[in-house]
Protein backbone atom coordinates (compact mmCIF):
# COMPACT_ATOMS: atom_id res chain seq x y z
CA UNK A 1 0.00 0.00 0.00
CA UNK A 2 2.81 2.37 0.64
CA UNK A 3 4.25 2.26 -2.48
CA UNK A 4 1.16 2.91 -4.08
CA UNK A 5 0.61 5.77 -2.30
CA UNK A 6 4.12 6.76 -3.95
CA UNK A 7 3.50 5.88 -6.64
CA UNK A 8 0.29 8.34 -7.24
CA UNK A 9 1.72 11.68 -5.72
CA UNK A 10 4.43 11.00 -7.90
CA UNK A 11 1.97 10.45 -11.05
CA UNK A 12 0.40 13.61 -9.65
CA UNK A 13 3.45 15.22 -9.82
CA UNK A 14 4.48 14.62 -13.47
CA UNK A 15 0.75 15.95 -14.95
CA UNK A 16 1.13 18.70 -17.38
CA UNK A 17 0.12 22.37 -16.42
CA UNK A 18 -3.25 22.60 -18.36
CA UNK A 19 -5.63 23.35 -15.21
CA UNK A 20 -5.32 26.14 -12.48
CA UNK A 21 -2.13 28.19 -11.95
CA UNK A 22 -2.46 26.06 -8.09
CA UNK A 23 -2.94 22.67 -10.25
CA UNK A 24 -0.30 20.78 -8.12
CA UNK A 25 -0.73 22.15 -5.17
CA UNK A 26 -5.17 20.75 -5.79
CA UNK A 27 -4.00 17.27 -6.77
CA UNK A 28 -1.09 16.45 -3.51
CA UNK A 29 -4.01 17.71 -1.60
CA UNK A 30 -6.58 15.40 -3.39
CA UNK A 31 -3.73 12.77 -2.83
CA UNK A 32 -3.20 13.19 1.17
CA UNK A 33 -6.52 13.34 1.74
CA UNK A 34 -7.41 10.12 0.21
CA UNK A 35 -4.32 8.30 1.05
CA UNK A 36 -4.79 5.30 3.73
CA UNK A 37 -2.05 6.22 4.77
CA UNK A 38 -2.99 8.97 7.00
CA UNK A 39 -5.73 9.22 9.52
CA UNK A 40 -8.63 12.17 9.48
CA UNK A 41 -8.26 14.18 12.64
CA UNK A 42 -10.95 16.73 11.48
CA UNK A 43 -12.29 18.45 8.56
CA UNK A 44 -14.49 21.34 7.43
CA UNK A 45 -16.05 22.31 4.33
CA UNK A 46 -18.33 25.86 4.25
CA UNK A 47 -18.90 27.46 0.71
CA UNK A 48 -21.54 30.47 0.44
CA UNK A 49 -22.56 31.72 -3.16
CA UNK A 50 -24.91 34.53 -4.42
CA UNK A 51 -28.51 33.65 -3.85
CA UNK A 52 -29.47 35.22 -6.98
CA UNK A 53 -26.56 34.63 -9.66
CA UNK A 54 -25.05 31.52 -7.65
CA UNK A 55 -21.58 33.12 -8.40
CA UNK A 56 -18.76 31.89 -5.55
CA UNK A 57 -18.59 34.23 -2.34
CA UNK A 58 -16.66 32.48 -0.03
CA UNK A 59 -15.21 29.08 0.77
CA UNK A 60 -13.18 27.79 3.03
CA UNK A 61 -11.76 23.72 3.52
CA UNK A 62 -10.20 22.48 6.45
CA UNK A 63 -7.97 18.92 7.01
CA UNK A 64 -6.47 18.17 9.89
CA UNK A 65 -4.36 14.95 9.25
CA UNK A 66 -2.49 12.89 11.57
CA UNK A 67 0.27 10.52 10.15
CA UNK A 68 1.70 7.86 12.09
CA UNK A 69 4.28 5.65 10.04
CA UNK A 70 7.57 8.10 9.35
CA UNK A 71 7.87 6.09 5.94
CA UNK A 72 4.80 8.20 4.50
CA UNK A 73 6.50 11.50 5.06
CA UNK A 74 6.47 11.21 1.53
CA UNK A 75 2.80 12.57 1.33
CA UNK A 76 3.91 15.89 2.82
CA UNK A 77 7.16 16.57 0.87
CA UNK A 78 5.32 15.67 -2.07
CA UNK A 79 2.61 19.03 -1.05
CA UNK A 80 5.94 21.09 -0.29
CA UNK A 81 7.06 20.33 -3.52
CA UNK A 82 3.53 20.81 -5.10
CA UNK A 83 3.89 24.76 -3.73
CA UNK A 84 7.52 25.17 -5.22
CA UNK A 85 6.37 24.32 -8.53
CA UNK A 86 2.89 26.33 -8.40
CA UNK A 87 4.76 29.57 -6.59
CA UNK A 88 6.10 31.14 -10.04
CA UNK A 89 1.89 31.76 -10.67
CA UNK A 90 0.97 33.13 -7.29
CA UNK A 91 1.15 36.68 -6.22
CA UNK A 92 2.05 35.92 -2.65
CA UNK A 93 4.02 32.91 -1.07
CA UNK A 94 4.84 33.03 2.66
CA UNK A 95 7.12 30.23 4.68
CA UNK A 96 7.41 30.15 8.64
CA UNK A 97 8.93 27.50 11.21
CA UNK A 98 7.73 29.44 14.01
CA UNK A 99 4.48 27.94 14.96
CA UNK A 100 2.48 29.03 18.10
CA UNK A 101 -0.34 31.75 18.85
CA UNK A 102 2.05 34.64 18.61
CA UNK A 103 3.16 33.32 15.23
CA UNK A 104 0.79 32.30 12.98
CA UNK A 105 -1.47 33.34 9.56
CA UNK A 106 -5.23 33.95 9.26
CA UNK A 107 -6.35 33.63 5.80
CA UNK A 108 -9.56 35.35 4.90
CA UNK A 109 -12.62 33.73 3.52
CA UNK A 110 -15.37 35.97 1.86
CA UNK A 111 -15.43 39.21 1.69
CA UNK A 112 -14.28 40.73 5.13
CA UNK A 113 -12.23 39.93 8.04
CA UNK A 114 -14.58 39.01 10.10
CA UNK A 115 -13.58 35.10 9.42
CA UNK A 116 -10.74 33.00 8.34
CA UNK A 117 -8.36 30.49 8.42
CA UNK A 118 -6.02 29.81 11.23
CA UNK A 119 -2.19 28.57 9.83
CA UNK A 120 0.19 28.09 12.06
CA UNK A 121 -1.17 27.91 15.84
CA UNK A 122 0.86 24.55 16.30
CA UNK A 123 3.84 25.14 18.14
CA UNK A 124 6.93 24.43 16.28
CA UNK A 125 5.32 23.91 13.62
CA UNK A 126 6.49 24.68 9.82
CA UNK A 127 3.88 26.39 7.72
CA UNK A 128 3.41 27.26 3.55
CA UNK A 129 0.77 29.30 1.91
CA UNK A 130 0.30 30.95 -1.37
CA UNK A 131 -1.92 33.16 -2.90
CA UNK A 132 -3.69 33.01 -6.37
CA UNK A 133 -5.69 34.92 -8.10
CA UNK A 134 -9.19 33.85 -9.50
CA UNK A 135 -8.62 33.41 -13.10
CA UNK A 136 -12.21 33.45 -13.70
CA UNK A 137 -12.55 37.44 -12.34
CA UNK A 138 -11.62 40.05 -14.66
CA UNK A 139 -11.46 42.60 -11.80
CA UNK A 140 -9.09 40.60 -9.93
CA UNK A 141 -10.37 41.36 -7.16
CA UNK A 142 -10.61 37.49 -5.32
CA UNK A 143 -8.08 35.12 -4.80
CA UNK A 144 -7.55 31.08 -4.19
CA UNK A 145 -5.47 30.20 -0.88
CA UNK A 146 -3.93 27.37 -0.08
CA UNK A 147 -1.82 26.24 3.07
CA UNK A 148 0.63 23.58 4.70
CA UNK A 149 1.33 23.08 8.42
CA UNK A 150 2.78 20.42 9.66
CA UNK A 151 4.48 19.41 12.96
CA UNK A 152 7.12 16.47 12.59
CA UNK A 153 7.92 14.56 15.55
CA UNK A 154 9.72 11.39 14.12
CA UNK A 155 7.22 8.96 14.86
CA UNK A 156 4.23 10.69 13.82
CA UNK A 157 3.27 14.11 11.61
CA UNK A 158 0.26 16.04 12.54
CA UNK A 159 -0.76 18.70 10.23
CA UNK A 160 -2.98 20.45 8.63
CA UNK A 161 -3.89 21.49 4.72
CA UNK A 162 -6.78 24.14 3.75
CA UNK A 163 -7.89 26.28 0.75
CA UNK A 164 -10.50 29.52 1.05
CA UNK A 165 -11.59 31.39 -1.65
CA UNK A 166 -11.81 35.47 -0.57
CA UNK A 167 -11.82 39.11 -1.87
CA UNK A 168 -7.80 40.42 -2.12
CA UNK A 169 -6.35 41.84 1.12
CA UNK A 170 -6.13 45.02 -1.23
CA UNK A 171 -9.28 44.97 -2.12
CA UNK A 172 -11.04 44.21 1.29
CA UNK A 173 -8.70 47.64 1.92
CA UNK A 174 -10.25 49.96 -0.50
CA UNK A 175 -13.56 49.68 1.31
CA UNK A 176 -12.93 49.35 4.92
CA UNK A 177 -16.32 49.45 7.07
CA UNK A 178 -16.95 50.49 10.55
CA UNK A 179 -19.13 48.80 12.87
CA UNK A 180 -20.27 48.88 16.32
CA UNK A 181 -20.58 46.98 18.80
CA UNK A 182 -21.79 47.15 22.36
CA UNK A 183 -20.64 45.34 25.50
CA UNK A 184 -22.63 45.68 28.32
CA UNK A 185 -24.03 49.01 26.98
CA UNK A 186 -20.88 50.29 26.51
CA UNK A 187 -20.50 51.52 22.51
CA UNK A 188 -17.62 51.12 20.51
CA UNK A 189 -16.69 51.78 17.11
CA UNK A 190 -13.96 48.89 15.51
CA UNK A 191 -12.60 49.01 12.00
CA UNK A 192 -13.80 45.91 10.01
CA UNK A 193 -10.60 45.35 8.55
CA UNK A 194 -9.09 45.09 12.23
CA UNK A 195 -11.05 41.81 12.58
CA UNK A 196 -9.93 38.30 11.40
CA UNK A 197 -9.98 34.39 12.47
CA UNK A 198 -13.12 32.69 13.65
CA UNK A 199 -15.89 35.58 14.47
CA UNK A 200 -13.52 38.29 14.67
CA UNK A 201 -9.86 39.60 16.43
CA UNK A 202 -9.99 43.21 16.60
CA UNK A 203 -6.74 45.05 17.54
CA UNK A 204 -5.67 48.59 16.72
CA UNK A 205 -3.50 49.92 14.75
CA UNK A 206 -0.43 49.39 17.06
CA UNK A 207 -0.52 45.64 16.16
CA UNK A 208 1.12 44.05 13.11
CA UNK A 209 -1.37 41.93 12.07
CA UNK A 210 -3.41 41.44 8.86
CA UNK A 211 -5.75 39.05 7.45
CA UNK A 212 -3.14 36.73 5.23
CA UNK A 213 -0.36 37.75 7.16
CA UNK A 214 2.12 36.78 10.04
CA UNK A 215 0.08 38.09 13.06
CA UNK A 216 2.28 39.12 16.05
CA UNK A 217 0.59 40.81 19.59
CA UNK A 218 1.00 44.69 19.64
CA UNK A 219 0.02 47.17 22.46
CA UNK A 220 -3.82 47.34 22.60
CA UNK A 221 -6.05 50.13 23.62
CA UNK A 222 -8.89 49.06 26.08
CA UNK A 223 -11.24 49.47 23.52
CA UNK A 224 -9.69 46.85 21.26
CA UNK A 225 -8.95 44.83 24.25
CA UNK A 226 -12.52 44.65 25.43
CA UNK A 227 -14.00 43.86 22.05
CA UNK A 228 -11.48 41.08 21.81
CA UNK A 229 -12.36 39.94 25.21
CA UNK A 230 -16.32 40.04 23.90
CA UNK A 231 -15.15 38.01 20.65
CA UNK A 232 -13.87 35.29 22.70
CA UNK A 233 -16.08 35.78 25.07
CA UNK A 234 -19.18 35.36 22.48
CA UNK A 235 -17.16 32.23 20.96
CA UNK A 236 -17.31 29.95 23.94
CA UNK A 237 -20.52 31.15 25.48
CA UNK A 238 -21.94 30.00 21.84
CA UNK A 239 -20.47 26.22 21.98
CA UNK A 240 -18.96 26.27 26.10
CA UNK A 241 -18.19 22.09 25.56
CA UNK A 242 -17.11 22.01 22.36
CA UNK A 243 -13.71 21.41 20.86
CA UNK A 244 -12.53 24.65 20.29
CA UNK A 245 -13.55 25.42 24.21
CA UNK A 246 -10.19 25.21 25.50
CA UNK A 247 -8.37 27.48 22.54
CA UNK A 248 -10.70 30.37 23.40
CA UNK A 249 -10.55 30.14 27.24
CA UNK A 250 -6.85 29.81 26.63
CA UNK A 251 -7.21 33.25 24.89
CA UNK A 252 -9.51 34.95 27.17
CA UNK A 253 -6.64 33.90 30.35
CA UNK A 254 -3.65 35.36 27.96
CA UNK A 255 -5.98 38.59 27.79
CA UNK A 256 -6.40 38.67 31.41
CA UNK A 257 -2.86 38.55 31.89
CA UNK A 258 -1.75 41.51 29.84
CA UNK A 259 -4.68 43.67 31.14
CA UNK A 260 -2.73 46.82 32.02
CA UNK A 261 -4.66 49.01 29.47
CA UNK A 262 -8.12 48.62 31.49
CA UNK A 263 -9.30 51.09 34.44
CA UNK A 264 -11.12 49.76 37.39
CA UNK A 265 -14.65 49.65 35.95
CA UNK A 266 -13.48 48.05 32.72
CA UNK A 267 -11.72 45.48 35.17
CA UNK A 268 -15.11 45.26 37.00
CA UNK A 269 -16.98 44.76 33.78
CA UNK A 270 -14.68 42.20 32.45
CA UNK A 271 -15.12 40.03 36.28
CA UNK A 272 -19.04 39.90 35.86
CA UNK A 273 -18.54 38.30 32.37
CA UNK A 274 -16.17 36.09 33.26
CA UNK A 275 -18.48 34.76 36.52
CA UNK A 276 -21.06 34.38 33.50
CA UNK A 277 -18.82 32.00 31.28
CA UNK A 278 -17.72 30.21 34.96
CA UNK A 279 -20.99 29.39 35.38
CA UNK A 280 -21.68 28.17 31.79
CA UNK A 281 -18.65 25.96 32.14
CA UNK A 282 -19.03 22.17 32.42
CA UNK A 283 -15.35 21.18 32.55
CA UNK A 284 -13.47 21.67 35.70
CA UNK A 285 -10.42 22.62 34.18
CA UNK A 286 -12.33 25.49 32.35
CA UNK A 287 -13.48 27.11 35.66
CA UNK A 288 -10.36 26.77 37.47
CA UNK A 289 -8.84 28.51 33.88
CA UNK A 290 -12.04 31.09 34.66
CA UNK A 291 -10.85 31.67 38.03
CA UNK A 292 -7.11 31.87 37.60
CA UNK A 293 -8.30 34.60 34.90
CA UNK A 294 -10.15 36.93 37.30
CA UNK A 295 -6.92 36.11 39.79
CA UNK A 296 -4.78 37.69 36.97
CA UNK A 297 -7.00 40.26 35.96
CA UNK A 298 -7.19 41.71 40.24
CA UNK A 299 -3.69 41.78 40.10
Amino acid sequence: MKSKNVIMVGLFLLLPFTATAQQHIEKTFDALRQSKAQKEVWSEHTIEKDPETGKLKGLSDIYDFLITDPQNKNLVTAIELAFRQDEGKAYSVRTGNRGGEEHYTSLAVGNSNTGGVAIGLMKGSKYTYALFLDPKDSARQHRYAYALEWVDNGDKIRGRIAKTYATTQEHRRSIRQTRTISINGNTFKIDDNSFSLGSGFPFDNNSAFDNDSIFSYGLKSSESWLSEFNTFKNLFLKNPTGTAANYHVSHIYKLCKNADCLDDAEKAMVLKELEKMKKAAKDDFIKQMFEMSMERLNK
